[in-house]
């Protein structure tokens, strides 16, 4: 990227954040999705900074600066490490139910299926069976890691962009494909990002905290959620 009013102030977060990058990149993703993203990820010199064209089409400059401070949260909180070990744990129990349930069925039902041992071709739709049911079932405790990284970056974000406005109206944006207001039990299920609503209130609380009382929240705030 070289335009330098959106590039040097991402670049000097980066820099204030210890973030080893000299340089941000565009990503050409218009051609396949209408979808605003941008991530920093790397290690061992491979670390970048990137945005797609999307979010410099679509977004403000205090938008911009928003979202890419909440990517470098998920970076400097090591959030990539962190959900690894996570799932690697996940990973390492649905295997160990998996065979204990595949054994048990065996033991009962084997002989009535033709299934002799979890090696046993003729057993792979039960194997199936077992890791999707919990995979399924895990589903909500999956989404709700990622969501709390999530809302771990958003707090960094704002913190270090101070732009409140800008989150509210990303948050905004985003609803066009994401549901701005679930009930508890449908973000609890489905959801592995905050809602747009708890998006907003939370920058909104932020902004009444930090910053003077004479600026107000944006009129778009205002009007969709009072």
């Amino acid at each position: 990227m070289s335009n330098p009013e959106i590039r040097d102030p991402i670049l000097a977060k980066a820099r204030a954040n210890e973030i080893p990058v000299k340089q941000v990149f565009e990503v050409d993703a218009s051609r396949q999705t209408t979808r605003v993203s941008a991530n920093v990820a790397g290690f061992l010199g491979t670390t970048r900074i990137a945005l797609n064209d999307n979010l410099l089409k679509q977004c403000t400059l205090p938008e911009i600066r928003e979202v890419m401070a909440h990517e470098m949260g998920h970076y400097v909180l090591n959030h990539g490490a962190k959900l690894i070990t996570y799932f690697g744990i996940f990973i390492l129990i649905g295997f160990a139910l998996a065979r204990t349930l595949f054994e048990t069925a065996v033991k009962r039902w084997g002989e009535k299926w033709g299934v002799h041992s979890i090696a046993d071709p003729a057993g792979l739709p039960l194997l199936v069976l077992i890791l999707s049911t919990f995979i399924f079932v895990l589903t909500p405790f999956l989404n709700t890691v990622v969501r709390v990284t999530e809302r771990e970056a958003d707090a960094f974000g704002i913190n270090t962009a101070r732009e409140p406005d800008g989150t509210a109206k990303v948050a905004l944006k985003l609803g066009a494909y994401r549901k701005l207001d679930p009930t508890p039990l449908e973000e609890f299920i489905f959801f592995d990002h905050p809602s747009g609503r708890a998006r907003i209130r939370m920058a909104m609380d932020w902004k009444a905290a930090n910053l003077p009382v004479g600026e107000s929240t944006t009129a778009e705030t205002r009007s969709s959620f009072p």
